[in-house]
């Protein structure tokens, strides 16, 4: 299936019409797919101003372009294998009252998935698309 074409934003549909869990993840990972691709092919230049705090310069090294597309890779099986199971996503709003932080507990494997696609989804809560009921 290609995610990417079956990503359509919010804002061409309507509100309320936009993304399913997982084609919001999906596409989220697309996204970086792209920019690591893209910086993986752009040869350093060394116009960085002096030396990199090594803090810096680790950080740096473990997320560069190969470690960020690793992960999308390893992001997008994830999310193919919560596909496979039918996710059961009515089950995200039913958190506990007064436990905003604590995610609800799955008691079974289409739960389990939602909750899944719920947190990798859950960094990118400040998108535009992202809907608040997938909140964990």
């Amino acid at each position: 299936m290609d995610t990417e074409a079956a990503f359509v934003p919010e804002a061409l549909v309507g509100p309320g019409a936009g993304p399913e869990l997982d084609e919001f993840v999906m596409a989220r990972i697309a996204e970086d797919k792209r920019v690591a691709a893209r910086a993986a092919e752009t040869p350093a230049d060394g116009d960085l101003p002096g030396p990199l705090p090594p803090e810096v310069a680790e950080h740096a090294a473990r997320f560069g372009p190969g470690r960020v597309l690793a992960d999308c890779a390893a992001m997008s099986r994830l999310v193919q294998a919560c596909r496979d199971v039918r996710p059961d996503t009515r089950f995200l709003g039913s958190r506990p009252s007064g436990l905003p932080d604590f995610p609800p507990t799955p008691t079974d494997h289409h739960q389990l998935a939602a909750l899944a696609l719920a947190l990798l989804a859950l960094p990118h809560a400040r998108h535009p698309d992202y809907r608040e009921e997938w909140r964990p």
